[in-house]
């Protein structure tokens, strides 16, 4: 038997049951939106094992033995592998007639974008129309004394027979390429019919049903190609009373605030254990300790889950600033570490654009004598795939896993089924996708399984009462009993920074914290006060590298400055405490998280100034640049009707705002969910949809260009490495070489408005560079960039 490769160092037939093996071990039997378990499952069977069916050709053999591997039409794969899992799906699938034609056509479209993103259905099949006699050339070079061999041994695995498919010849597999082309205008009618533009009375439950087998089929081809016997399938056991255990080896004091948090913790506990539902909401006030309340919660959920159906769902952590993912992580990990000697990749990952693969899977307490190393490549795909029982993990990647064409990030779609999902601070959904992603939880929740979790000192209105969501705290409880701050509305008359910095009164008793909108403001009130006054005076702007932020934070944490300066990146994340803050204008749900930063843990009496500064001579508010007509505008008039707003006030003014915002956007969401409900991957936007590919949940506000600034030594041995990386004339090995060194070299790089006129020299034409003997002209240790010619927003 002439043995036929996948890959240049290993068998097809190994490869095809190890993709069988390892995408049928990722089903764990779990439901999916739109799918019977038993179809999915056989879907998933044909998927695994048809995928490769024309690696089977001479051509691709010859390319894939080959040293010098030139790819050619003929030693293509995805086009006759499509076509070939088609009509076996058609033959193996049973059910209504309608129902096997759209599953099958599903694993159709799979297998053809198993190595490329999804593209619109359509114009799937228009791309094949000038390909039958390519497709007929391969069908006739397909080796299948080999194929069939491979085909006996692998379907014994098989729960269906594969009797009147089997034995594969050329002839048969001929007359399926010729049938496909003879039904393919049949084919373009029926998807046109089914997903046309005006279809938009669709249910979500088909975008979900093609995502999930997709996602598996990926999954599984991506995991045995690069892990191959290193494929860990095992779960791991996390007791449900993990956080309580390690909540007992505290030495936390018996203050108000602490005695308040133990409450809520308790109740959550209580009420998570036997609600109903599978939508739930923790909304507790800033600084009740809500992410160890929600790990616990997520846990003892876990625990119910797996007692009730034999599977233990994947917790998937959520937030949407990457500067508080490692915070959190490592919260998560002291609390799994007091149950878990071997706490590894298996138990715990974080995934965000910064993280180095393998530094997260090879760590220090991963018990080494247990099997290799795992190279990079195995790493990123490890991480990458969320196989882990707890992933922490930004906004991003959640929402643009579950809204996308990328086949990248639709790996890890199948990971929300049976899952359990905490979405952190989900307030800062944008409000113009709430009607969207309502849409969209409810299908994960109804179709999928899957139990959501919103955690929130200011919860959205995103769900109506008619969805239930199961509040886990009695909220107008804990934010009665917070009387830590007033707010006092200060926004009918205008003023510019100076005018602001002229007006200040402040006590050499208490300290403050200024939140301004855009970085210039920021710097001027801070060259201001600097000016003025005889102390350090403390400032953070995202123009400041992040390792002098960082450092900056836990300065001011230690008491170091009574008086700093900011933009809004310490609204949510940034554990800081002031006696007095002012807070130039902005949307009311921005106001409370700025409102969390003053007398946060209830030691004093603490009061929120709310300030309207403006620019220019038409004395334009710095807000307009940054937040939306709508949402100040709702603001404006819940603010103007109060003199001071006690704290327990706050919670029904914030549900007053969120009607008003909810009620006056809706129509993007509109747009996407027409895309989702017709299947529209890519294409051109049109009066009714936008298509999923343009899909962002965070959209640049202006052209950027990023700068490292070599501020020290580190920085100057990091930008050395860099270039030498540059230098590397493979690709791949390049890429894998700064994915190692890109969390380090993210500590140096800030970004700044593309048009400035001070632009540092660009680079090995890849990002502008300040060296550390030229800083002067360009960054300053106190503020950042120096940005000339042009307003600094962010």
């Amino acid at each position: 038997m002439i043995e036929l490769f996948s890959h240049p160092d290993q068998s097809l037939r190994k490869h095809l049951a190890g993709v069988l093996e390892m995408s049928v071990a990722s089903l764990e039997n779990r439901r999916a939106s739109g799918w019977d378990p038993i179809q999915l499952n056989h879907a998933v069977n044909i998927a695994a094992i048809f995928h490769d069916f024309a690696k089977a050709t001479s051509y691709f053999q010859t390319y894939i033995t080959s040293e010098k591997k030139r790819k050619t039409a003929q030693s293509s794969h995805t086009m006759l592998s499509a076509i070939v899992s088609y009509y076996v799906a058609m033959h193996v699938l049973q059910g209504e007639e309608e129902e096997v034609l759209l599953s099958s056509l599903f694993v159709f479209m799979a297998v053809r974008r198993h190595h490329g993103n999804i593209h619109e259905f359509n114009t799937e099949i228009n791309a094949l129309q000038d390909k039958r006699d390519l497709l007929l050339q391969q069908a006739a070079a397909i080796q299948y004394d080999e194929w069939n061999k491979i085909v006996e041994i692998l379907s014994s695995e098989l729960p269906f027979s594969l009797q009147g498919v089997t034995p594969f010849t050329v002839e048969k597999v001929q007359s399926w390429v010729n049938t496909f082309y003879d039904e393919i205008g049949t084919l373009r009618r029926w998807l046109k019919k089914r997903y046309g533009k005006r279809n938009i009375n669709n249910g979500l439950s088909d975008y979900f049903k093609y995502c999930v087998l997709y996602s598996l089929l990926l999954d599984g081809d991506k995991n045995q190609a690069a892990l191959r016997d290193m494929m860990y399938h095992g779960r791991r056991l996390i007791a449900a009373d993990t956080v309580d255990h390690y909540k007992r080896q505290q030495q936390w004091d018996a203050s108000f605030m602490n005695n308040l948090r133990e409450q809520a913790y308790e109740e959550v506990s209580k009420i998570i254990d036997t609600a109903g539902g599978r939508l739930f909401s923790i909304n507790l006030p800033t600084g009740m300790g809500k992410t160890i309340t929600s790990l616990n919660a997520a846990l003892r959920l876990r625990a119910r889950r797996q007692h009730e159906t034999g599977i233990a769902p994947r917790i998937i952590y959520s937030l949407p600033f990457l500067s508080v993912i490692d915070q959190n992580f490592s919260v998560f990990e002291k609390i799994l570490q007091t149950g878990i000697d071997k706490l590894d990749y298996s138990y715990l990952i974080k995934h965000h654009s910064l993280i180095d693969p393998y530094e997260q899977v090879n760590a220090p307490n991963r018990e080494k004598d247990e099997q290799e190393e795992y190279n990079f490549d195995q790493a990123q795909i490890l991480v990458e795939g969320w196989n882990s029982e707890i992933i922490c993990t930004t906004f991003v990647q959640v929402f643009q896993t579950l809204l996308t064409n990328r086949n990248k990030a639709l790996r890890k779609f199948h990971r929300f089924s049976h899952a359990i999902i905490v979405l952190d601070e989900v307030q800062a959904i944008p409000v113009k996708y709430w009607a969207l992603m309502r849409e969209m939880i409810l299908e994960l929740t109804r179709g999928m399984n899957t139990d959501v979790i919103l955690l929130t000192a200011t919860e959205p209105k995103i769900f109506s009462q008619e969805d239930v969501v199961v509040s886990l705290c009695d909220r107008d409880r804990y934010f009665s009993e917070m009387n830590r701050i007033s707010i006092i509305p200060c926004i009918k008359e205008k003023m510019t920074v100076q005018q602001f910095a002229e007006s200040l009164e402040l006590d050499n008793e208490k300290s403050y914290l200024f939140i301004l909108n855009t970085i210039d403001a920021a710097k001027e009130l801070h060259a201001i006060l600097s000016k003025n006054l005889e102390e350090d005076i403390g400032f953070l702007s995202t123009h400041i590298i992040p390792k002098q932020r960082l450092q900056r934070i836990k300065e001011i944490q230690k008491g170091k400055y009574r008086i700093v300066v900011s933009t809004q990146l310490v609204e949510a994340g940034v554990d800081i405490d002031f006696d007095i803050v002012y807070r130039d204008l902005a949307p009311l749900d921005s106001i409370n998280q700025s409102a969390g930063r003053c007398n946060r843990h209830n030691r004093r009496t603490g009061t929120l100034y709310v300030v309207n500064l403006c620019k220019g001579e038409r004395m334009i508010p710095y807000a307009q640049s940054i937040y939306g007509r709508i949402s100040l505008e709702v603001t404006k008039s819940i603010l103007n009707k109060h003199e001071e707003i006690p704290e327990p006030l706050l919670l029904p003014l914030i549900e007053n705002y969120f009607d008003e915002v909810k009620e006056k956007s809706r129509s993007e969401s509109s747009m996407f969910l027409n895309s989702v409900k017709t299947l529209y991957f890519t294409g051109e936007s049109d009066d009714r949809r936008i298509p999923i590919s343009e899909f962002q949940l965070i959209e640049e506000t202006y052209k950027k260009m990023d700068v490292f600034v070599e501020v020290d030594e580190e920085a100057a041995s990091i930008w050395e490495e860099y270039s030498e990386i540059l230098e590397i004339q493979d690709a791949l090995e390049r890429y894998k070489r700064f994915a190692r060194l890109k969390k380090s070299f993210q500590e140096y790089v800030i970004s700044i408005p593309y048009h400035v006129e001070n632009r540092p020299p660009l680079l090995h034409e890849q990002i502008c560079f300040v060296s550390n003997y030229g800083k002067k002209d360009y960054y300053d240790d106190c503020t950042g960039f120096i940005t000339k010619g042009v307003p600094a927003i962010w």
